[in-house]
């Protein structure tokens, strides 16, 4: 991997890629921690300060609250974030806390159509899978669609998941029989009565990417809900954890430009440094999470593909999640879950 990090950055040099911004001495990033954050350091802040000469502060955490408190504020300490959902990206720009994404600077022929809009940009593809141990369940015998996961009986061991309605309800209704591909909208009284059934059974209710693949790693639990990176980063160091692909749920962050970042102009064209197809490649093959350039995909390695959520085989077998839903619905579900999760 380290190679492919080095032709990374050797590529990205040969460009000579030269901006004419002035150097900013707070510059900042927000993005994801673990494995992600540290590929976006790697592939993307790394060369772009070599590149430009600009250096980059990088500041861990994934919390779209906090782009709103800052903007409300008028304290704004971020100049680009990074791991905000698209359903985050039409709740900014109804409350006006997003700049506009400047596309005279960002290059978008290369980009995936539904990857673009006007306050956010698709930086990468992931996945909520069902994860699990495949040391106690080996060879196929682990659960292999949510009706498994809440069947306590023919499945017994240790469950988490994660505490929000967000894929949750969507993990419920294939559950109880709803088919990927009949999802939406969602059924949300159904979903919370099939939730009921399997809520005495969870013995965690994560609230960080890195707590299921962690709690798998020490054998606290046996299934859970993942993101597929987090898994992945620990199947590359040899961890006995499996994924299965059934079921899982595709998805996208955006790159978003919080309204008054004091470097509005530079966090445009660091965006537009990031969708270039080489390095997009390099960030999918170390972290697991495609890209959004149709170019990258041609330079992915054959063997890597079969661990990406867009991989066809994988692909097939899931739910694209509906963003604009979400989007309507998330503050009338979050109450409901808020109410649900409280009650013994």
């Amino acid at each position: 991997m380290k190679k492919t990090a080095f032709v990374a950055l050797m590529l990205v040099l040969s460009l000579g890629f030269f901006y004419r911004s002035a150097l900013s001495a707070d510059f900042v990033i927000n993005f994801s921690g673990g494995a992600a954050g540290e590929a976006v350091k790697k592939f993307y802040i790394e060369p772009f300060e070599k590149a430009t000469g600009q250096k980059v502060y990088f500041v861990p955490g994934d919390l779209f609250a906090k782009v709103r408190a800052m903007v409300k504020s008028g304290n704004v300490e971020w100049d680009v974030a990074g791991t905000i959902s698209l359903d985050e990206v039409l709740q900014g720009e109804e409350e006006g806390i997003l700049e506009p994404l400047d596309y005279t600077i960002i290059d978008t022929r290369e980009i995936l159509k539904e990857a673009v809009h006007p306050y956010g940009i698709a930086k990468a593809f992931y996945s909520t899978i069902l994860a699990y141990n495949n040391e106690k369940y080996p060879g196929g015998k682990h659960p292999q669609s949510w009706k498994d996961f809440w069947d306590v009986g023919k499945f017994p061991g240790l469950r988490s998941l994660q505490n929000s309605p967000f894929n949750n309800l969507e993990f419920a209704l294939m559950a109880d029989g709803v088919p990927v591909d009949k999802l939406y909208p969602l059924d949300v009284d159904r979903a919370f009565r099939s939730l009921d059934r399997i809520k005495p059974h969870i013995k965690v209710w994560w609230t960080a990417g890195a707590q299921p693949a962690q709690l798998l790693l020490d054998k606290e639990i046996d299934f859970s809900s993942a993101w597929n990176g987090r898994i992945y980063a620990l199947q590359k160091e040899g961890a006995k954890i499996g994924i299965e692909w059934n079921q899982g749920i595709v998805q996208f962050s955006c790159w978003i430009v919080p309204k008054g970042a004091k470097n509005k102009k530079l966090g445009m064209e660091f965006i537009n440094f990031t969708h270039q197809a080489k390095l997009q490649a390099a960030y999918a093959e170390y972290v697991g999470y495609p890209s959004v350039n149709i170019k990258a995909f041609e330079l992915i390695r054959p063997e890597f593909a079969p661990n990406l959520p867009t991989y066809p085989d994988n692909y097939r077998k899931q739910a694209v999640v509906e963003y604009k839903w979400w989007f309507k619905n998330k503050g009338r579900v979050q109450e409901l879950w808020d109410a649900w999760i409280m009650k013994k």
